[in-house]
């Protein structure tokens, strides 16, 4: 009997650790979910980032010369508007 024991033992055991290792197998594939997401989600911010260096040059540079028109535009009215005053 004590062999039979020993045997019936050893397979509770081995079920055991089966069911911890579905239980690891089921954590390492939604860690691994996980980093998918992530890992698009750092694609995404990579193109954004180079996109941006792409193009941010030319927004500064419009929005400069946007507010040298607009500085442009207050300067001349001033002026005109003392040209008026003066006449």
């Amino acid at each position: 009997m004590a062999i039979l024991e020993l045997v019936e033992s050893g397979q509770e055991h081995v079920t055991d650790f089966r069911h911890e290792l579905d239980r690891v197998r089921e954590a390492l594939d939604r860690t691994d979910a996980v980093l998918g997401v992530t890992d698009e989600a750092l694609e995404k911010a990579q193109e954004a980032i180079v996109t941006t260096r792409r193009v941010a040059p030319y927004v500064v540079v419009g929005l400069s010369l946007a507010a040298a028109a607009v500085v442009a535009a207050v300067i001349w009215s001033r002026r005109r508007r003392q040209d008026d005053l003066d006449r």
